[in-house]
């Protein structure tokens, strides 16, 4: 091979290296400096959006991922607003990457408690058919100037079973999971006075 080949050869690798280099390097410098790509403005603007999806997955401050998007977020309106662009892209993409971690930990979240909220429902089902029963009994055992007071604990019954009920269908699980207890209380307090009538 010919010296005058070689060093030609030798020339355009070397060529060929910068030129990949440039690809590798020139893209991510100009989207840092925000000639390409979304601008810093537009990046806060997705930050934003992604959080607010978030907290419509049902992502609170309470969850780490959302609080730290939030921040994250906070900080990119606070660069944008003091003009140093290129800081409030980088938080602006930050927040991003939280909001969208935020957005999977609110939907595990709201499953978790719909199947809890469902379950609740379900076993307040349960006791009001078993009440009904007891009411139907309890009904057939007293004197008639008892019907009015077991009628008023039904009732009673019934608005707190009906009432998660309620909550369940309008998607309001956490509310669910919040009146079980007093919903509860309510259904087995009617059910020992019921049993009482019934046996009496």
């Amino acid at each position: 091979m010919s010296p005058l080949l070689v060093h030609f050869l030798r020339r355009l690798t070397l060529g060929a290296l910068l030129v990949a280099v440039l690809l590798l390097v020139v893209p991510r410098l100009l989207t840092e400096l925000g000639v390409l790509g979304p601008g810093a403005e537009a990046l806060v603007a997705t930050a934003a959006a992604g959080v607010d999806a978030a907290r419509g997955f049902g992502a609170t401050e309470d969850l780490p991922s959302f609080a730290e998007a939030g921040r994250e977020l906070e900080a990119a309106r606070s660069a944008l607003r003091a003009g140093r662009e290129g800081e409030a892209r980088r938080a602006a993409k930050r927040a991003i990457e939280h909001a969208v971690v935020a957005q999977r930990d609110g939907l595990i979240r709201r499953d978790a408690e719909r199947r809890r909220a469902e379950a609740i429902v379900n076993e307040a089902d349960r006791r009001l058919i078993e009440l009904e029963g007891l009411y139907g009994r309890a009904l057939k055992n007293v004197d008639k100037a008892r019907v009015p007071e077991l009628l008023s604990l039904m009732k009673t019954a019934r608005q707190a079973g009906s009432g998660l009920v309620l909550l369940y269908e309008q998607d309001e699980f956490a509310r669910v999971i919040a009146g079980e207890k007093d919903a509860f209380k309510t259904l087995t307090a009617v059910r020992d006075e019921l049993r009482k009538a019934a046996t009496t």
